[in-house]
């Protein structure tokens, strides 16, 4: 899906993939062929599964890299809900905004759903509060999207993939 944050995309460092379709058939994709894009890749739409990925890294000062590395997981975590089991980020950014601010704006932050609760810490995440099933974070999902569509004319997409069942 092309994962990314502070700057940083999974695209800029990804050299080659083998994925598996459903059929047991192999393919590589090349960087380039993976068409990658703000959290997607070839592999977002199909049911390809991703078997195995080449990345190349840039040389770099070891304390360099050390302390970017620290100050990545400090801000990470000071602004994350690592402590709770969650999919991580829940909703894509929106071209006009950030869903986080949206859903907080809406008045959703903390809010329950059976087993499932937007997190109080960072309003982009679902977590998972108390044995929260699949269907309950869906159904947090939808009362998300739904609100957020009502209050502001915006449609959240999950950044997630759903596999399996829909929103």
């Amino acid at each position: 899906m092309n994962a990314g944050a502070y700057g940083g995309e999974m695209k800029d460092v990804v050299k080659k993939v083998r994925c598996i379709d459903s059929n047991g058939n192999i393919f590589e994709f090349s960087n380039e062929e993976m068409d990658f894009g703000y959290r997607h890749s070839r592999v977002s739409d199909t049911d390809l599964i991703v078997l195995e990925v080449e990345i190349s890294l840039e040389y770099g000062i070891k304390s360099e890299i050390d302390e970017k590395m620290k100050d990545l997981n400090n801000r990470r975590i000071s602004k994350q809900p690592l402590n709770l089991p969650s999919a991580g980020s829940t909703f894509k950014r929106p071209s006009n905004g950030y869903a986080s601010k949206l859903i907080e704006d809406a008045g959703l932050k903390g809010l329950i759903y059976k087993g499932a609760m937007v997190s109080d810490k960072h309003s982009g995440f679902v977590v998972n509060i108390d044995n929260a099933s699949c269907e309950d974070v869906l159904g947090l999902m939808r009362i998300v999207i739904s609100t957020v569509y009502d209050k502001f004319n915006i449609t959240l997409e999950p950044e997630i993939k759903i596999i399996g069942t829909s929103l």
